[in-house]
């Protein structure tokens, strides 16, 4: 089975690190010491103690980077990678989405194939390309944990990580205009990911998630006209690729509107493909 259409030009892909100031506070019942040999000797000790914790936490972020290096060099995932997810994703607040895939292969006619077949079963079978491997995407999750139970079902499912990064006005000033439609991408996706599974728990009718789809798109329709208007003359290469990408978000609500005979695997299908296309936006742009 081939994947949903899309009426587009052209194509368009943690936790926080919070720094904590360390402060000495002194308590406002604390006596104020008095001069003499006795404070001088406390004074000595207090300076020395703190000398001591502080060589013990500078030795100790040595060795935890050391550990982070060697584990790399072994091949282990927790090396430099796990150092990049822990401190440089959380820095730069990126948005970080979980694709869950049933297969990966370097065989693109293999990868399709068994795209066909998840569809068939109900998945996204969005087939996405990283690093010349191709897999084929049951699902993607905003939460890890979400993509963590699913992952665990079978040994030959996984996790890959798809990031976004901040939009950065600075980088693109012409994007100024884009701040109303930033987040749209979020939006769009959990509409389609909560109707999905609405639908295939049976909470949902047919009819309702329809309802939920057309809402939605005539949100995007009015998102899409502002951003429109508020650059009119002023277009420049990363507001038109900006341009094509709302109105890929635009074309997946009005495809499933008016094919309706697959919804749950094509709202998956195209929430995988929102979230893969604005991560590859950003990082054009962004990163």
């Amino acid at each position: 089975m081939n994947a949903p259409a899309l009426h587009r030009n052209h194509r368009t892909s943690n936790g926080k690190t919070v720094c904590v100031d360390e402060h000495t506070v002194e308590d406002a019942r604390t006596k104020a010491n008095q001069p003499g040999k006795d404070n001088n000797k406390k004074n000595s000790k207090t300076a020395g103690k703190g000398k001591t914790v502080l060589l013990t936490v500078m030795i100790t972020l040595l060795c935890f980077s050391l550990t982070l290096v060697a584990a790399d060099l072994i091949g282990s995932d927790t090396g430099i990678n796990a150092y990049t997810s822990l401190f440089l994703k959380k820095k730069n607040n990126s948005a970080v989405y979980y694709a869950v895939y049933a297969t990966k292969s370097e065989d693109m006619s293999i990868s399709y194939k068994n795209a066909a077949v998840i569809r068939q079963e109900g998945g996204a079978g969005y087939v996405m390309k990283t690093g010349g491997v191709y897999y084929v995407v049951l699902n993607v999750y905003s939460e890890e944990t979400d993509a963590k139970k699913v992952a665990e079902r079978k040994s030959n499912y996984g996790i890959s990580e798809i990031e976004i990064l901040p939009f950065d006005i600075k980088k693109q000033p012409s994007l100024s205009a884009a701040e109303n439609s930033k987040y749209l991408y979020k939006e769009a996706h959990k509409t389609l990911y909560e109707a999905a599974n609405d639908l295939a728990a049976g909470n949902y009718q047919k009819e309702d998630m329809l309802r939920a789809v057309i809402q939605f798109k005539q949100k995007v329709v009015a998102e899409e006209a502002a951003f429109g208007e508020s650059v009119r003359g002023k277009e420049d290469q990363v507001v038109i690729e900006y341009k094509v990408l709302l109105a890929e978000i635009r074309s997946a609500f009005e495809n499933l509107e008016h094919n309706s005979d697959h919804l749950v695997s094509d709202a998956r299908y195209y929430a995988a493909m929102i979230v893969r296309s604005v991560a590859l936006f950003s990082q054009k742009y962004f990163g």
